[in-house]
This record gives structure tokens, C-alpha cells and sequence, in this order.
């Protein structure tokens, strides 16, 4: 059975490690003098640190006295583990070599990221090469799997047509399998999603799932199915109903959902057992980041009353258990790999420097050197590429044979309901005048990337005064587009084609009001991460002048085409209907 781990050892390497630990052999680096936070224990000890090649040594009172090691003088400083984000989506309009340049430098070491954009992007064989060269970087990379792709997508033989999720379950990075998003099919049968959650768990890889607002006794179930994580507790009594039935707890605080405030209050003073618990980002969008990244989780949480030393167990210790490699990363100990952080003091986690892999990486917020990252197109993530004849508005028509429409009513960035609208038609039954008639509704729809079917609806609640919106960056990985004027929305699309992918917004007269070019697959930019708050500020401004009533409109982009979220979604079918499961209004072909 295979085992998870992070870094293999050479005789050689555990020969040079146990005669340094002797104290015969000189380190490679020291860290001296400081405060070391051990997560074992739960305290705070004076310590140094001797680190031999990419692992720890020594920790003790041991002085270095040597001339051959290079000294890190930690006086007055705390010395803690590096970072572990349990639950990541790099790919939030930056890229994970953005999103892994950004995270390391702010003490993050190990990140488990999600593989959905890439597994609909790729083929299988990119997919384990992309893994590979990500896993060269000193911050580890590592992976989970997707069970189900979150959008409907054409039938094929596996749910991610050419990739077959058993085969990459086999590769080294890979930890788990999940977010189980369509975890109803999951328990009522589905017999793909079934096998591949029991090899993960034969393989003792793990099952995490994505349980909003299930109730006792379908937590059970879940818990009974194999799920060993969730990170979907949105107060108190949900987050400990999972510590109560043996799930691993992972509390959330992200762009989208920022959930610290409401849950850690009531918490703290009911968790008696911490260990089973952790913090995550879940894929904040780009601004979430001027915050920080784990380093912000762990002064939110001390500011909002969890003990310090707490809160860095719930990013350090905590997910290196829970993964099955506590032995390897997690603390600070002889024959772990050295990801050190050295702070200011307890209560400011971002560190003054980063230690990835016993080799400073980062001082004072910047990496000391840029990563070398895969070349995009060369893995199957070029950009996309413009259709041979134009974009015609016609395609955006809405036609219907019944007197009323199902129209997506946006509740919030992620939420939209079923609101049935009367319609008036022509004599083909193409739906007429109803968002011309009312200022807070816009045409929607989901164009596959050929130009072979489209699924056209109506919103509301997303803008009162866009002409035309396209979007390559979807949770289908198809073209979505926007807006109250068809012809603006060919226009809009059109340039998301020039541009080689990404968002763009245009005015009634098809001039461009805003532009994010998205070149790796569509779906995510190259820009630095500082770029890339830029652009996100400037699309909630220009969506705002247009009557976006919400926050965070790059989560409604990728989510309006998500068959994972209440109630009406944007499908390969058609208008979906989750909780039901049936299609409200058929999508149509085009070729």
C-alpha cells in the first residue's frame, strides 16, 4: 500500500544527517539564539537549530562554534515551522507559479491545491508533468483529485473525458481525492466516484468533502462513505458537528467566504481537543492577498481570541497529521525537512524570513530569487483560439415553448435562485423584450469553445446597465457572456478572442471599458499577483458604475457554470436545476 510522503532520503543524505546530529560533521546552516515554537509540546523554548542539507539535524542547546555553516542570528526572535495551506485553489485568475511565488515568500511551505482547471485543460500525460516540474520548487506543490468535474460536462467515458482519475491517483503528489462536490451521486451509487474513493483510501490517501449545510444525520452518511475532511462550516454548531463525528475540521476564511468572525467567537470556548482541526484561504481571489496568506489566518484567529500558539499548530502540525507526514514536516525536530519561519515575535506570523528545504528563500516579504516555473503551452495550457467565422448575437436568442421563463435570480457572488418569469415570444418562440423591459436583467449564456452548442438564460441581479461581458475564465472552461445588448456581447467576446483569453467588458457603442487578458488556457493570467489586485479592483469598479450589487464578481464568473451550488447553473445540457437534477430549458446547437 502506498504511503503519502514529501521528500525521499539517500543513505548518503541520512549518513550526513546522523554524524551532524553526533555532533561530528559540521551543518550546512544554523539557526542560533532564538525562541523555537515547538508544536509538539504546545510552548516556546530556546533552542538552536543545525540543518544538513535539506533537513533538521539538531535542535537543543548545542552551540556552533564552527566556521563552515551559515549562521542565522535569531536573538529575540521566534523560530516556527513553515506553513501549510490543507485546502488550495492556485488558480484564482493568477497561476499556480504566481500563486506558489506569492505564498512562500509570506512563510507558506506546503501547499495541497485543488486540480480542477487543470485536469479540464490538459491532457493525462501533462497532468503527471505538470505535477513533476511543480514539485522541483521549494515550496512543495502537492495535489488532490476531483471526483467529479463540478460542471456538466458532454458525455464521455470517464468524467473528465481522457483522464481517467485511478491513474493519477497513483502519482506521488497526489494526497487525496476531493472536494467531493456532487456528493449525493457519490453516496447513492455513482460507481466511478465510489471505486476511485476506495482506492484513495486503500492507497490511505484521503477523502475530503464540501458538506455546506448538511444536516446530522447526512453527515453521517458522508462520515460512513469515507470522508475524513470538510472545510464547509459556516458557524460554530456546523464545525463542531463535524469534530463530534470524527471529521477533521478545517475552518475557512476566504474572499468569498469570510467566516472567521462568525464562527471563532462562539468556538473558541467550546473546542476542548484542537488537534483535529485546521485554517485554509480556499482560493481567495487576488486582493484577498494584500492581507497576507497563512500568515493572516493566524493573526486573524490570536486577534479574534484563539491562543497563539494554538492557531500556528491548526497551520503547522495539524495538516502534516492529518495528511500522514508528520514525521517529515509540520514542526520543528531532528529528521524533518528544514521549512523554518523566523518572526518578529509570536504575534506577528509574517516572517522577517523563510527557510524552504534548509535554503533561505525569502526576506522580509520578497524571494530572495525568482521560481523557474513550466512553459504553459508546451503543457497544454496555451491560448485559446479565435474561432474561424465571427460571433454572431443571434446565438444569445432565448427561445422557449411556455408562457414563462426560469430566470437565475444572482442572490450573492455564488447563490443564484429560480425565479419563473412571464415571457412574450415571436412566431419562432424567441423570447422578446423581456430584459429590454426591465432594467435588472441580463441576457446569460454558456458557449461551448468551438462554437458547437450555447445555453442561454436570463439573469437577474447582475448588472442594470451592462451592454456586453465575455469571460473565458469559467468554472466549464467554456465562454460565458453577458448583457442587456447581443450585439455588445459578440463584441466583448470577439476581443476575449484577440487577447488570447480573459475578461472583457464593453460599452453600447463596442468600445472596451475594461480588459484582463488571461493567456494560460484562458482561465488564468501571467501577471504578478500585485497585477493581478489591480485588475481585480478595477473589474468590481467598473461593475459597480454598471449596477453590480454584489462583492466578488470573479467567484460568480467562475460559479454561474458550476453544478455544485444552489439552484439554477449553466450547463452543457442546459439550464440545470440542482436539487432537482432535470434541465429547465435545453441548451442548443449550434453546429
Amino acid at each position: 500500500m502506498a504511503a503519502n510522503t514529501v521528500r525521499s532520503i539517500t543513505e548518503q543524505e541520512w549518513g550526513r544527517l546522523v554524524a551532524c546530529a553526533k555532533g561530528q560533521t559540521e551543518p550546512d546552516l544554523v539557526v542560533q539564539g532564538g525562541t523555537i515554537l515547538n508544536v509538539y509540546s504546545g510552548e516556546l523554548m530556546e533552542a538552536n537549530l543545525w540543518v544538513v542539507g535539506n533537513r533538521i539535524a539538531y535542535l537543543g542547546p548545542r552551540v556552533y562554534e564552527g566556521t563552515q555553516a551559515q549562521v542565522i542570528d535569531a536573538r529575540g526572535k521566534v523560530v516556527s515551522p513553515g506553513y501549510i495551506e490543507p485546502h488550495a485553489h492556485p488558480f484564482q485568475l493568477y497561476n499556480p507559479m504566481r500563486y506558489a511565488e506569492t505564498i512562500l515568500a509570506r512563510g507558506t511551505t506546503l501547499s495541497v491545491n485543488d486540480n480542477l482547471m487543470l485536469v479540464l485543460g490538459m491532457e493525462f500525460a501533462q497532468v503527471g508533468r505538470f505535477f513533476e516540474l511543480m514539485a522541483q520548487l521549494p515550496i512543495k506543490m502537492i495535489w488532490g483529485l476531483r471526483l467529479d468535474p463540478q460542471a456538466h460536462l458532454p458525455e464521455k467515458k470517464h468524467k473528465f473525458g481522457h483522464i481517467p482519475v485511478s491513474r493519477l491517483l497513483k502519482n506521488p503528489y497526489v494526497w487525496q481525492v476531493g472536494e467531493v462536490t456532487d456528493w449525493k451521486s457519490w453516496i447513492d451509487g455513482d460507481e466511478e466516484m465510489r471505486d476511485n474513493a476506495l482506492t484513495a483510501r486503500a492507497m490511505h490517501k484521503r477523502v475530503e468533502g464540501h458538506a455546506a449545510g448538511v444536516s446530522w444525520d447526512t453527515l453521517n452518511v458522508l462520515t460512513a462513505a469515507g470522508v475524513t475532511a470538510d472545510h464547509e462550516a459556516i458557524n460554530a454548531e456546523e464545525a463542531l458537528r463535524r469534530l463530534r463525528l470524527g471529521v477533521w475540521t478545517t475552518l475557512r476564511h476566504s474572499s468569498l467566504r469570510p467566516d472567521f468572525p462568525q464562527i471563532l467567537p462562539e468556538l473558541i470556548p467550546q473546542v476542548k481537543n484542537w488537534s483535529r482541526v485546521m485554517m485554509t484561504t480556499d482560493g481567495p481571489t487576488p486582493e484577498y492577498l494584500q492581507n497576507g496568506y497563512t500568515d493572516f489566518l493566524i493573526r486573524h484567529a490570536i486577534e479574534l481570541g484563539m491562543d497563539p500558539i494554538t492557531a500556528y499548530q491548526l497551520v503547522t502540525i495539524n495538516p502534516a497529521t492529518y495528511y500522514g507526514v508528520d514525521a517529515e514536516i509540520g514542526g520543528l525536530a531532528p529528521g524533518r525537512i528544514a521549512d523554518i519561519n523566523v518572526l518578529s515575535n509570536l504575534l506577528n506570523p509574517t516572517p522577517e524570513l523563510v527557510i524552504a528545504e534548509g535554503r533561505i528563500v525569502a526576506r522580509d516579504g520578497e524571494l530572495v530569487e525568482p521560481l523557474k516555473g513550466p512553459s504553459w503551452a508546451e503543457i497544454g495550457m496555451p491560448p485559446v483560439k479565435k474561432l474561424g467565422s465571427p460571433i454572431q448575437p443571434n446565438w444569445f436568442d432565448v427561445y422557449t415553448d411556455g408562457d414563462t421563463f426560469p430566470v437565475m435570480r444572482l442572490s450573492n457572488p455564488a447563490i443564484t435562485r429560480r425565479e419563473e418569469m412571464p415571457v412574450e415570444k415571436d412566431a419562432s418562440g424567441r423570447v422578446v423584450g423581456l430584459v429590454e423591459n426591465s432594467e435588472d436583467l441580463c441576457y446569460v449564456s454558456l458557449l461551448q469553445r468551438e462554437a458547437e452548442w450555447v445555453c442561454n438564460g436570463v439573469i437577474q441581479h447582475f448588472a442594470t446597465s451592462l451592454a456586453g461581458l465575455a469571460s473565458s475564465y469559467t468554472g466549464a472552461r467554456e465562454y460565458l457572456v453577458l448583457g442587456r445588448d447581443k450585439k455588445a456581447m459578440a463584441a466583448a467576446l470577439e476581443r476575449v478572442q484577440e487577447i488570447g483569453g480573459g475578461i472583457v467588458i464593453v460599452d453600447e457603442n463596442h468600445n472596451v471599458i475594461y480588459e484582463l487578458p488571461l493567456i494560460i488556457g484562458g482561465s488564468m493570467g501571467d501577471q504578478t499577483v500585485e497585477e493581478l489586485v489591480k485588475a481585480s479592483r478595477e473589474l468590481l469598479a467598473v461593475l459597480k458604475e454598471l449596477g453590480h450589487p454584489h462583492y466578488d464578481p470573479i467567484y460568480t464568473l467562475l460559479f454561474l457554470s458550476s453544478a455544485h451550488l444552489p439552484e439554477v447553473r449553466l450547463s452543457s445540457q442546459g439550464l440545470f436545476e440542482m436539487k432537482t437534477k432535470r434541465v429547465l430549458h435545453p441548451s442548443r446547437t449550434l453546429r
